[in-house]
């Protein structure tokens, strides 16, 4: 069940000028909860913020850029394979602007960054449901390197998810690119199992030293007990700067 209320007890830290904010992705399927966490978390004070702000003149120019290397590629392939969506193009860009944006350190005073389909997402989504390139030598060598990078600066990871049919009910409520399209029951159970898997994969990627990960099926858990469970993760989380052994654990 996602029920709505206000997290108990938030924690109140504050980061030294060597520190820089903790990064939290938050991940799982469509309708899962990612959006009313997130609420929940962000819902008072200044230590917690959702999202990396990045120029949009600055963006546009790296999305042309980033897309472009790969056009040899495409190039080599067609008439085999599709070219990048525009959801795919900014994927490519965003992997790259919000880490540069992440390796400046700020801002100061936040405890924490919140990202819904964050960099992890990008990645799971580039691999999995991109086009014939993507398993291509070359998107194969910058997709590693990127992962490397982001497995490196994540923190902590926390995977929402629910039963296929409950998550189907409520993307009808709110729709979806694929989900809520006129697609068969067959088809979106397929999607659904194809993210679960490639998700899984990545976070078994991580190995020792990766990010903490904590997952929730939101049918059975509020999603003010989830919140709790964050911010008590946030506490016991050793600072960005000190926390590059810290190993990973579920719930």
């Amino acid at each position: 069940m996602i029920g709505r209320g206000r997290p108990k007890g938030r924690p109140r830290t504050t980061r030294t000028s060597g520190e820089r904010p903790l990064i939290v992705e938050i991940v799982g399927p469509a309708a899962a909860g990612k959006t009313t966490l997130i609420r929940l978390l962000c819902g008072d004070g200044h230590e917690i913020r959702s999202g990396i702000d990045v120029a949009s003149i600055r963006s546009a120019a790296i999305f042309s850029a980033k897309a472009a290397s790969f056009l040899p590629v495409w190039l080599l392939q067609r008439p085999r394979g599709r070219w990048f969506t525009w959801r795919e193009v900014k994927s490519l860009a965003f992997l790259d602007l919000w880490y540069r944006e992440v390796e400046r350190g700020r801002p100061s005073g936040v405890m924490a960054t919140l990202l819904d389909h964050g960099p992890l997402y990008r990645l799971t989504s580039l691999r999995e449901f991109g086009p014939e390139m993507a398993h291509s030598k070359r998107f194969e060598r910058w997709w590693s390197a990127a992962f490397d990078r982001w497995r490196g600066t994540v923190d902590i990871v926390v995977w929402l998810d629910a039963p296929d049919e409950l998550l189907l009910e409520r993307v009808e409520r709110r729709g979806h690119w694929y989900l809520s399209a006129d697609h068969s029951m067959d088809e979106k159970h397929e999607f659904l199992g194809r993210y679960r898997g490639a998700l899984a994969t990545m976070l078994e990627g991580f190995g020792e030293g990766g990010p903490t990960v904590l997952r929730f099926d939101t049918e059975r858990t509020s999603a003010t007990e989830i919140a709790d469970r964050v911010l008590e993760a946030l506490v016991s989380r050793p600072a960005a700067s000190e926390s590059s052994d810290v190993g990973r654990s579920s719930v």
